[in-house]
This record gives C-alpha cells, structure tokens and sequence, in this order.
C-alpha cells in the first residue's frame, strides 16, 4: 500500500509486523495527512476512527509540528488509547506517525448545511 492514501484499506502484513503497536485483536489502517492543512488532520482522523470497529486502530502520519501537542489530548479527550508516538526527520520536513486504537464509539465529525 502506498503512504500518500487516504484509504481506511488494511496495512499489508509485512508493514504491520514492522509496527510495533498493531493489536493483536483489531486491524490496523493508515491514514497519510501530510499533504493536508493542519486544521483538517484531527478532523479527517476522526472521521477514519468513526468508520473502524471497536479494536482496531488507525495510524496517522503527519507533518503538522503541533500534532505531537493536541493529538495525544485529544485522543486522551474521546477515552482512544495512543499506542505510538514516533517522530522522524528534521523540524521542518518532519514527519510524525501515531498509532491511535478504538476503545469507543467515535462519532463522525458534523457535516454543516446550508
């Protein structure tokens, strides 16, 4: 599967043996924001989380430099489990990859009419 998807498809199993956090019980999907504005990242993750089942979990890379701050608190917020945190490059080109699990129910983001 290639990074640059924003498909809920299934990580293949050779990536998923590399992540360490993949639960034994659930599947794990990626989701690629690194091209997307950092007002979008949580919005478009939270629409990914409300569309897995219970167990799974969904990994998020990203090159926003505030994720590493709101995601873990926002995650903490909608009782998720943050599994990874990892950050890799330099400040500017960085890229950071969480690996968040559903523990709960995640309501889809409102869609606003009119």
């Amino acid at each position: 599967m290639s990074l640059n998807t924003t498909s809920t498809a299934p990580v293949t199993t050779a990536t998923a043996a590399r992540a360490s956090a993949a639960p034994p019980s659930g599947r794990l999907y990626r989701l690629d924001n690194r091209g997307s504005p950092c007002s979008l990242g949580l919005v478009r993750t939270r629409e990914r989380l409300s569309e897995l089942k219970l167990g799974d979990s969904l990994e998020v890379l990203t090159r926003d430099r505030y994720a590493p701050f709101e995601v873990p608190i926002w995650v903490e917020r909608n009782g998720l489990e943050l599994t990874s945190l990892t950050r890799r490059g330099l400040w500017l080109l960085a890229t950071t990859t969480f690996v968040i699990k559903k523990t709960v129910e995640v309501r889809p983001p409102r869609v606003r009419t009119g």
